[in-house]
């Protein structure tokens, strides 16, 4: 790292860019090759991201249900930084957002609300057990505290991709492989 001079640290002020929407910040960014990358809970946009994060991981050991992981040194730009995969392991939009709370370099904020949207999520109906003829309902009851995303109605999973923060909780819980439940980027 080259040492800090009075120049270089008023560039990095003035350079600062203004607060993100939760959607900008989360918004899905991909490398060819690699799923989308999104980031913790109070994540800043990813060009400021980037340049604040340290890649310490202290957000990585603070996430009490190991949802968060680092990206490998294979993907270039980032490595080393935290990412979600949510449709693999969900994040439990915990309580004061333990994650974001641990970063010590304020690449990630606590969010001031209860959840913090990671994508949305889609129904494949054609792999959905209920819509094939066996019960199931894997998927019931899961949404964050505050968020009626997914309901059943007629015995059958209805997503509101409006209400939906991508936690992934459904995702996870779905028992068919390839699983019927989808996570689709913001956008």
């Amino acid at each position: 790292m080259p040492p800090l001079t009075r120049r270089g640290l008023l560039r990095g002020v003035l350079e600062r860019e203004p607060a993100p929407s939760p959607a900008e910040s989360t918004r899905a960014r991909t490398t060819p090759g690699l799923p989308p990358r999104r980031r913790p809970p109070g994540a800043v946009a990813e060009a400021l991201f980037l340049r604040q994060c340290d890649g310490c991981r202290d957000c990585v050991t603070a996430c009490p249900h190991h949802a968060v992981y680092t990206l490998a040194e294979h993907v270039g730009i980032g490595a080393g930084t935290p990412v979600m995969l949510p449709h693999e392991r969900a994040c439990w939009m915990c309580t004061g957002f333990p994650c974001a709370q641990a970063c010590p370099t304020d690449a990630l904020t606590p969010p001031q609300g209860e959840t913090w949207p990671l994508g949305t999520v889609r129904l494949v109906e054609s792999r959905c057990l209920p819509f094939l003829g066996p019960e199931c309902g894997a998927c019931r009851g899961l949404c964050p505290a505050g968020v009626e995303a997914l309901t059943i109605r007629n015995n059958r999973p209805v997503v509101d991709a409006v209400a939906c923060v991508g936690c992934g909780k459904c995702i996870e819980a779905c028992p068919v492989r390839p699983r019927a439940l989808e996570l689709v980027e913001l956008g």
